[in-house]
């Protein structure tokens, strides 16, 4: 059900390795990258939101929110200024809102599927500062060096209707429920696990935690995205597994490993922790 690429890495492997890592430090660095988020304000009457310009309020003709501001306050939504009461629609909508305020700072709008959040569709103001890096000290997501012995193929196998299960949130004790289309299987060891994963599109997004877990690793899990092949194969590089976002900002929330991800080994491969300079005031 495994297969172990060859133990000395080739030099394609080690090229694409360096290649992806520098792509995410670039992402996590971007203007609307994981270190970038500066607020998320959930919106449940009209209000001021603390450092945001405008008066922003839930839509009540659209999905997502309203902003009011005068032409002073700086605000430009969809490439027009604000003088006035203008609609902000949500990312989940087919044409989604672009906001840009006079410092520098943008800002989108997501709906509450965005983090599990169960009831009515409720919708937030996400405020990004792309000198929000710089600010918090940030150096480097300190990472494993590339270990082919963690390229691993296991074996995905779809079910009718999906498995159901129960997870947790960074934030909060709020258990979320989700349903993964399929499971993957992969053996370690002699050992065989089972794997529940979120879908992510064509993609599985597999939340795991490991013995290295919140010492040598984030405390809260880790990420691993994985596309099964038409054959039923997935490959598993835990070179690529990847710190959540919430390790970069207390404004996320992010989703936990359920219990069947949680291995008793320690996987000593992908990233391992976010890195900030000691002088930075404060952190993610």
């Amino acid at each position: 059900m495994m297969s172990i690429m060859p133990e000395a890495p080739t030099e394609e492997a080690v090229q694409k390795f360096t290649a992806f890592r520098a792509r995410r430090d670039d992402s996590v660095r971007g203007p609307q990258g994981p270190l970038a988020l500066a607020l998320t304000h959930w919106v449940l009457e009209s209000q001021q939101i603390d450092g945001v310009p405008g008066v922003w309020a839930q839509s009540e003709t659209n999905g997502g929110l309203t902003v009011t501001a005068a032409a002073a306050d700086g605000i430009i939504v969809d490439g027009r200024e604000v003088d006035g009461t203008v609609e902000v629609a949500s990312r989940a909508s087919m044409a989604p809102s672009s906001v840009h305020f006079a410092d520098g700072r943008t800002a989108f709008v997501i709906d509450s599927s965005v983090v599990g959040k169960p009831g009515e569709t409720e919708y937030a103001l996400r405020v990004w500062d792309a000198e929000r890096a710089e600010h918090l000290g940030f150096t480097e997501i300190a990472a494993f060096d590339f270990d082919a012995e963690w390229q691993l193929t296991g074996t995905y196998e779809q079910v009718d209707g999906g498995v159901a299960f129960e997870h947790g949130r960074s934030q909060g004790d709020r258990t979320d429920s989700a349903v993964t289309p399929g499971v993957v299987r992969f053996e370690h060891e002699g050992q065989q696990f089972e794997l529940l994963a979120l879908p992510d599109g064509d993609t599985l997004q597999i939340v795991f935690a490991d013995a290295t877990t919140g010492s040598e690793t984030y405390g809260v899990g880790r990420f691993l995205y994985a596309r099964p092949a038409a054959d039923g194969s997935v490959e598993l590089d835990f070179n690529r597994a990847v710190v959540p976002p919430c390790s970069f900002s207390d404004q996320f929330n992010c989703p936990l490993p359920p219990a069947s991800n949680r291995f008793p080994f320690a996987v000593t491969a992908g990233e391992k922790k976010p890195m900030f300079a000691e002088s930075a005031s404060d952190g993610a």
